[in-house]
């Protein structure tokens, strides 16, 4: 399908394949055959001729190795057969995650090149300058002023690492390299409050850091950031509430606000994923989590995710999540 031959392609990701723009649904293809999801996908991939070529993909699982105890054979097919509900309405909702996964990195990588070209070019411009003033200023004997031109010049410079680093930190965190999650998550707590004062956090945090799976914290921490970025921008709330706790063998992370809440069946029926609470949802599904949201007008929001873990801190397989919960309540902040 592709144009290769068999040993061109031994060693290759998926990943590697994929098409412009297509990285990041690869990435979450990947990820949910991982965990045992079973249901077909379509990815863009392109051809060693650089042609694309639309291919459904279903995992299969294959008999266990003592070397290779989870291993998949992959079957493709060309085309774009349409993936059926049990009703029979099509079900397009992974191609929808990827489009909004697309759609999210691009505004991402604008955010930084706004940041970069609004901000730290013009401050960086300035620092030359008053270098270069400085020196001239400096060779005619001026060194009072050179020097202080100097100042002003070490001043801007500070200020662009000091962004620098706030961008760093917003695209991955040393702390959750350096720290590991739990850290991450009281730094990221700390920096929500002084952002948004008005909104009094409480943080339960009492997880074991060594329990929880490598493989889980980036995403978790992702969901943290996508929660508390909805309370600031669009639950009015006083009071939210993070938790990230271990009890009977589950990994448990809950995000709870006071705000004026909403009908999440308003947010069903919408079928667009986009880049927020459903995308939470997925995320989570795609790790191996159970995904539940409560919520009601006025009644505030609880986002939730559970996963099993296991004592070395694999993620057990939790088959697949809830997307909605059966039923909705408003769940108020708890102290």
């Amino acid at each position: 399908m592709l144009g290769y031959e068999p040993a061109a392609l031994t060693g290759r990701l998926l990943i590697d394949l994929a098409a412009p723009g297509w990285r990041d649904a690869a990435e979450v293809a990947v990820a949910r055959v991982r965990y045992g999801a079973t249901e077909n996908f379509v990815l863009m991939l392109r051809g060693r001729s650089g042609r694309l070529n639309l291919i459904e993909m279903v995992a299969r699982p294959t008999a266990a190795l003592p070397d290779r105890p989870d291993g998949f054979v992959l079957q493709w097919a060309s085309g774009r057969p349409h993936r059926q509900r049990a009703g029979g309405a099509v079900e397009p909702q992974l191609d929808r995650l990827a489009i909004s996964l697309i759609r999210r990195r691009e505004g991402e990588r604008l955010n930084v090149a706004k940041r970069l070209h609004d901000d730290l070019a013009p401050t960086l411009a300035m620092a030359k300058y008053l270098v270069e003033d400085a020196a001239q200023r400096g060779g005619r004997g001026d060194r009072g002023d050179a020097c202080e031109l100097l100042g002003q010049a070490a001043a801007g410079l500070r200020h662009v690492v000091a962004e620098l680093r706030n961008i760093s930190n917003a695209l991955r965190p040393r702390l959750l390299d350096d720290l590991g999650l739990l850290p991450a998550l009281e730094w990221y707590g700390r920096g929500f409050q002084e952002a948004h004062p008005a909104v009094s956090m409480e943080r339960v945090l009492t997880a074991t850091e060594e329990n929880i799976p490598d493989v889980l914290k980036v995403d978790i921490f992702r969901i943290v950031q996508d929660a508390l970025g909805n309370v600031a921008g669009h639950s009015l709330a006083t009071e939210v509430r993070l938790s990230l706790v271990e009890q009977d063998g589950e990994l448990r992370l809950a995000i709870e606000d006071n705000g004026k809440g909403f009908d999440p069946a308003l947010l069903r029926q919408s079928g667009d994923p986009g880049v927020g609470l459903p995308s939470i949802g997925k995320r989570i599904g795609a790790t191996g989590g159970r995904f539940t949201l409560e919520s009601g007008p006025q009644c505030g929001t609880r986002i939730a995710g559970v996963w099993t873990i296991e004592p070395a801190g694999l993620p057990a397989k939790n088959g697949d999540a809830s997307y909605y919960p059966k039923s909705v309540g408003g769940l108020p902040i708890r102290h």
